[in-house]
């Protein structure tokens, strides 16, 4: 048994998905590129849309909240709910991405694995210090 299947185990068990069949042989080379281009488009938007939730969540979370609002005059208790609230859809974004690629058997997928470690420890601290922040 190589790594590469001790890990799909391990992620199959840990994301709860059912690897689907590798798909049939592919007859010639255009077939094949069409048919990794196609396999690619839902995983990509499915990340993409992680990192873009991602990313305006960091930016309402450290440039809109805490210095736009102040400096306009206005201040709402309803920004640290609403961070938290970002947090968790990024969080929600991040795990269904990752459930595709390795429900699909995503050739890609090892290659996403380490970005998504990075971004998902990034959104879990940030979630615990917003919520530490929240109960006191």
């Amino acid at each position: 048994m190589t790594m590469a299947d001790t890990l799909d185990k391990m992620f199959v068990r840990l994301l709860r998905v059912t690897p689907q069949p590798v798909a049939s042989v592919v007859e010639d080379d255009a077939d094949a590129e069409r048919a990794d281009h196609d396999d690619e488009a839902p995983a990509a938007r499915a990340f993409g849309l992680a990192l873009v939730i991602s990313g305006l969540r960091c930016t309402l979370q450290y440039v809109v909240l805490p210095v736009i609002l102040p400096l306009i005059g206005v201040m709402s208790d309803l920004s640290l709910p609403l961070v938290i609230l970002l947090d968790g859809l990024a969080l929600v974004m991040l795990v269904r991405s990752l459930r595709y690629y390795w429900r699909t058997l995503h050739p890609r997928r090892f290659d996403m694995l380490p970005l998504s470690g990075l971004i998902l420890f990034i959104i879990l601290g940030s979630l615990g210090y917003d919520l530490w922040q929240l109960l006191n």
